[in-house]
């Protein structure tokens, strides 16, 4: 179900061609409300939108009204319908009341953090020759230190774990925790480079770089997760704080 126009990476999409996009893959759209409704993409509701004959609101009072029943239908926003259409996760918006209106309020990560945390979405990302040659990524030992983050952070029990965002920086875990998104990239390249360069630093930097496309008001605390045997010098503390990127052992993650 959609509630109006919405904005599929920078274009503005009208309600019937979502509904063709949608179809194409296997969705089946209608306009009123019934128990088959598991997902309603919000469009062009945000908190700066006038809902003057209040048929938006409507719509997402009913989802509220069937949340609280105990049927969970999930709600997306623009960017969340794109990642959608992309194969990608999204992340399900809570929804607030404000006087008789009903909102989507910003929430910690947004365009950061995607949908909910997927182990074998992880395991079967595509990986750039960039990506393992910094990172380590691909390696088994990267592979062990990656198992050994998510089994660290998925067993607080307290911590909303995710994935990045499509068009995010792609680090390898997400999640929040009170009012801070973090997002943490394992760094285990297999040796120094020819130039000498030394490789936990160079991956600290490439963080660093990929966290430039980042607008400047979203709020993110980047991290380089390193296997718990790493000596961290205080070199490297400093290239990391330099790239703004914090860096730890895995055990002593903040979150």
């Amino acid at each position: 179900m959609f509630t109006g126009k919405t904005l599929v990476d920078g274009e503005w999409v009208f309600r019937k061609d979502c509904i063709s996009r949608a179809g194409t893959l296997g969705a089946a759209c209608q306009d009123s409300f019934s128990k088959r409704v598991t997902l309603v993409v919000h469009g062009e509701l945000a908190g700066n939108v006038k809902d003057t004959d209040r048929g938006l609101s409507r719509k997402l009072l009913k989802v509220i009204e069937s949340r609280r029943a105990g049927q969970h239908i999930h709600v997306v926003d623009a960017a969340g319908f794109s990642d959608l259409l992309f194969g990608a996760p999204a992340r399900c918006r809570d929804l607030k009341m404000q006087g008789d209106q009903v909102t989507v309020l910003p929430e910690v990560g947004d365009g950061i953090l995607g949908g909910p945390f997927d182990r074998l979405g992880l395991r079967n990302r595509r990986i750039s020759q960039l990506e393992a040659h910094i990172f380590g990524r691909g390696t088994p030992r990267h592979e062990r230190l990656l198992t050994s983050l998510v089994n660290q952070v998925a067993g607080r029990t307290h911590l909303e774990v995710r994935g990045p965002a499509r068009r995010a920086p792609q680090f390898d875990l997400g999640w929040v925790d009170g009012p801070t998104a973090y997002g943490a990239w394992v760094a285990s390249p297999e040796s120094p480079n020819g130039e000498g360069l030394d490789p936990l630093e160079e991956a600290a930097r490439q963080i660093g770089r990929s966290l430039r496309s980042i607008r400047s008001q979203t709020q993110l605390r980047p991290l380089m997760a390193l296997d718990n045997s790493v000596d961290i010098s205080s070199r490297l503390r400093q290239t990391a704080k330099s790239a703004g990127v914090h860096v730890s052992r895995i055990k002593d993650l903040p979150g």
